[in-house]
């Protein structure tokens, strides 16, 4: 999905914070989501900081008929610091404890979801992206035209430069 990948260094900040955390018990999904997936959602939001917003636990209802409702682990929205959620929705993560299967159903159908509701809200986008992460692999999908495009490569924390470029990629694709 990114073959034109450019590296982007990640801040003292978000290196001495993923530091501390892999000195901790990482034990279930929340601490994980917590210290390691937040942190590099936080660091990628506050570049682009004028330009979208990074929501974290927000219910999104689109079609409870058809199961499309329920909280959201991360999405980004692009619109700079927006308390209420707006589309349009352009990228989601859903952190997993080690399941990645399921993390990517989920995240498969948040992405449907957010087209959806893109579409309801008056702002439509062609595609969306997605984030399966079980904290230490990062994997990424694109919806498109309702087709689910998965990456072939798994992003691992220790290539953290590579992580930011793939958000960095998606967000541009948006802003351009």
């Amino acid at each position: 999905l990114f073959p034109n990948l450019e590296l982007v260094a990640p801040s003292d900040w978000l290196l001495q914070t993923l530091a501390i955390a892999d000195r901790t018990p990482l034990t279930n999904e929340k601490s994980k989501s917590e210290r390691i997936v937040s942190p590099i959602l936080l660091e990628v939001a506050l570049q682009y900081e004028s330009k979208v917003t990074l929501y974290s636990g927000e219910d999104l209802t689109v079609d409870p008929s058809l199961d499309l409702n329920g909280e959201c682990d991360f999405f980004i929205s692009k619109h700079a610091r927006k308390s209420v959620m707006q589309a349009p929705i352009i990228t989601f993560v859903e952190a997993k404890d080690e399941d990645f299967e399921y993390g990517q159903a989920q995240c498969i159908a948040q992405m449907y979801a957010s087209l959806i509701f893109n579409e309801q809200e008056g702002k439509p986008v062609p595609f969306v992206y997605g984030c399966a992460v079980t904290s230490g692999e990062w994997k990424f999908l694109k919806l498109e035209k309702n087709k689910v495009f998965i990456d072939t490569k798994t992003y691992y924390l220790n290539e953290i430069s590579k992580i930011l470029g793939v958000f960095h990629q998606i967000i541009q694709c948006f802003l351009d």
